[in-house]
């Protein structure tokens, strides 16, 4: 099975948004509900197609000299294929595009006892990002959360 990674474009919301609604484990039904499907319409970023869906997803937003991850997600069927990389490397490559040296993203801490989110905070540590940010908040879901960046090379 080929996936291609491909510019998200309007038309690729309703297959994101399916594809959110199984992502239990990472986001939660404000995020699956209300606030993905509102960021789709003012992030830019890349899909991954298997031909038949969208299987993975990345979204993208420029902020204070970065460019910054705003949601990704990867259907669970198809995790540990590499598609979460390609989607990274298609962040770097609009980086590089826009002369923007720095590919930032935050998630939770490992204050967070939960294994969806050791699995997350270990795919980016494995793609070269580190901590440059730690913050408490008062969400006693979210006691804790980690501001990562990585620097491309332009």
């Amino acid at each position: 099975m080929t996936i291609t990674i491909k510019h998200l474009t309007p038309a690729d919301t309703s297959g994101v948004i399916e594809l959110i609604g199984s992502l239990h484990d990472w986001f939660d039904e404000d995020a699956r509900e209300r606030a993905i499907p509102i960021d789709l319409r003012f992030q830019d970023g890349f899909v991954a197609d298997d031909g038949k869906r969208i299987v993975g997803f990345i979204t993208l937003y420029v902020a204070e000299g970065r460019v910054n991850i705003g949601w990704m997600g990867v259907h669970a069927d198809f995790h540990r294929q590499g598609i979460g990389g390609d989607l990274l490397e298609a962040a770097e490559s609009y980086c590089r595009e826009r002369g923007i040296a720095v590919l930032a993203t935050y998630t939770l801490g490992e204050a967070v006892e939960y294994e969806p989110y050791d699995a997350t905070r270990a795919f980016y540590f494995a793609h070269r990002f580190s901590i440059y940010q730690r913050s408490q908040t008062d969400n006693p879901a979210c006691p804790e959360e980690i501001k990562l960046k990585k620097l491309v090379a332009l």
